[in-house]
C-alpha cells in the first residue's frame, strides 16, 4: 500500500504544521515531522511513507522553516524606524 494525502494541499499542510510546531513549540524538526504526519490530519496511513518521501518531507519542511525565520527578520513593507 502507498501513503494516501487527503488532498493535493495535504503535503503542504504537513510540512507547515511541522514547522509551525518547531518554532511555536521548539520541538526538533523530526519530532515535529512525526507528530505532524501521525496525527492523521492530513493521511490516514503515515506507517507507509517511504524513506524517500520521509527525506522529501524532512528537506522540504528544513526549506520552510529557513524561509520563516528568514522572513521574521525582514522589515515590514510600511516602513518602520
Amino acid at each position: 500500500m502507498t501513503l494516501h494525502w487527503y488532498r493535493k494541499t495535504s503535503q503542504a499542510a504537513c510540512v507547515a504544521g511541522a514547522a509551525i510546531r518547531v518554532l511555536l513549540k521548539g520541538m526538533e524538526p523530526d519530532e515535529a515531522l512525526q507528530q505532524t504526519l501521525y496525527s492523521r490530519r492530513h493521511t490516514d496511513n503515515p506507517e507507509e511513507i517511504t524513506i524517500d518521501e520521509l527525506l522529501t518531507l524532512k528537506e522540504t519542511t528544513q526549506a520552510r522553516l529557513d524561509e520563516m525565520r528568514k522572513s521574521a527578520g525582514a522589515i515590514p513593507a510600511a516602513g518602520g524606524e
